[in-house]
C-alpha cells in the first residue's frame, strides 16, 4: 500500500458509515436486518472500524441504542489505528485507553471537558484515560484517525525506547500523567508539518498492510511521531513550561529503579539522586499517578515476564533475581499483574 491506495482507502464508507447515510433508526428492527441483509459487508474496507471481538453485525447494530462500554482494543492489542465513523455525532464518552486524534483530512469539531476544541488537517491530541469528550459530526472530506494504545504499551515505549532523551520522556510523563496540570489533554498546532504527514501516511500504510514485521516498523515510526510531536510543543509552549520539563529528573530516576529494582528501596533510590525519601516519593507519585512501591514491584514484574520469556531460569531464581524470597508472593503478584502464573505465562511465550 502507497499513499495513494491510502487515501482511496480511507475514503472508502465503511459498512456502519453505509447505516448512518441510509437514515434507519436502529429501534427499526424490520428496516435494519433488511439493511444488513441487502448491503455489501466489504471486510476489508471494516478494518478501518472493526466491530468489538467477539460481536456479529446483528448485534452490533441491535445494541446501538443500549450503554456499549467496550472497547476494540484487548490485551494483545497495546497500538491500534481506527478511522472515526464519519456523518453521525458521538455522544459525550471517555475511554479506558490513550488515544491519539490525527486529522488526516478536513475538521473535527469536538468538545473535551467542556471546552470546544476545533483541529485542522495534519494536526493532533492526546486525550488521557477517562477524559470526557463528545464529537460533532462530520462530512465526507473530515477523515479522522484515531491511534489507540494502551497506557502499558506507551510506558514501554516511552521508558525502553525514549530513554536517552530526558525531555521527550519527561514531556509525555506530564502530558498524559500529570492529566491535572493539563486538563487531560494536549493539542498539537502540526498542520504545518509536511514531515508529520508523510510520517503518518507510512505509518497507516504499515498498520493496513499488516506485513510480517509490523508491530516492530509501526512501534519504530511512533518514536519518530512522537520526537516530532515534541519539537512542534516546544514551539508553542512558553519558555517557563520548556524549562521545567527540561529540568525534570523523574526519566532517569523510572530508569534506575527498572535496572536496579532487585536491590532498590525508597532510602537507597533517594540518596542516589540526593532527594529526601518523602519528597521522591511525591515526586513519583506526582508524574507516575502511584507511590514508589508500586513502581518498583511493577518494574521487577516487567524483568520476571523478560527472563520468562527469554531464559530457562526456573520460576523460584527468577523470583529470587528480581528480590522476592517468597515466592508465593511473587506467584500472586505477577497474576495479578499478567493475568496468569509465571508457568503459563512462560507455556504461552
Amino acid at each position: 500500500m502507497n499513499s495513494f491506495d491510502l487515501d482511496i482507502f480511507l475514503r472508502e464508507h465503511t459498512f456502519y458509515e453505509k447505516f448512518i447515510l441510509s437514515n434507519i433508526s436502529p429501534g427499526d428492527i424490520n428496516s435494519l436486518k433488511s439493511f444488513i441483509k441487502n448491503t455489501e459487508f466489504n471486510e476489508n474496507i471494516m478494518r478501518k472500524f472493526p466491530l468489538p471481538s467477539g460481536t456479529s453485525i446483528e448485534d452490533f447494530f441491535l445494541g446501538l441504542k443500549k450503554t456499549n462500554n467496550k472497547t476494540i482494543l484487548t490485551r494483545r492489542d497495546d497500538i491500534v489505528f481506527v478511522c472515526h465513523p464519519r456523518f453521525a455525532k458521538t455522544a459525550e464518552h471517555h475511554h479506558n485507553y490513550i488515544e491519539l486524534i490525527y486529522v488526516y483530512s478536513g475538521e473535527f469539531h469536538q468538545t473535551v471537558n467542556g471546552s470546544n476544541i476545533i483541529m485542522k488537517k495534519g494536526e493532533f491530541c492526546i486525550l488521557d484515560t477517562n477524559v470526557l469528550h463528545s464529537i460533532e459530526p462530520t462530512s465526507e472530506n473530515d477523515i479522522i484517525i484515531n491511534c489507540i494504545m494502551s497506557k502499558k504499551h506507551l510506558d514501554d515505549i516511552l521508558l525502553n525506547r525514549l530513554s536517552g532523551n530526558d525531555l521527550l520522556s519527561s514531556f509525555f510523563i506530564h502530558a498524559i500523567y500529570q492529566s491535572n496540570d493539563y486538563n487531560d489533554y494536549m493539542l498539537f498546532k502540526s498542520e504545518d508539518s509536511e514531515k508529520l504527514a508523510r510520517l503518518m501516511d507510512d505509518v497507516l500504510c504499515e498498520y493496513f498492510d499488516n506485513s510480517p514485521f509490523s508491530s516492530e516498523v509501526i512501534n519504530s515510526y511512533m518514536i519518530i511521531i512522537f520526537s516530532e510531536l515534541l519539537k512542534v510543543f516546544q514551539k508553542q509552549s512558553n519558555s517557563e513550561n520548556y524549562d521545567l520539563l527540561k529540568n525534570t529528573k523523574i526519566t532517569a530516576i523510572i530508569i534506575y529503579i527498572q535496572n536496579n529494582c532487585k536491590e532498590s528501596t525508597l532510602s537507597s533510590v533517594a540518596e542516589h539522586f540526593h532527594f529526601h525519601p518523602n519528597y521522591l516519593n511525591s515526586i513519583i507519585k506526582k508524574f507516575q499517578g502511584n507511590n514508589f512501591t508500586f513502581v518498583l514491584q511493577e518494574a521487577k514484574l516487567k524483568k520476571a515476564g523478560f527472563l520468562l520469556k527469554n531464559s530457562d531460569i526456573p520460576v523460584i531464581e527468577v523470583a529470587r533475581n528480581i528480590g522476592y524470597e517468597n515466592t508465593s508472593f511473587f506467584y500472586k503478584k505477577f497474576k495479578e499483574y499478567y493475568g496468569c502464573n509465571p508457568t503459563e505465562y512462560r507455556k504461552n511465550f
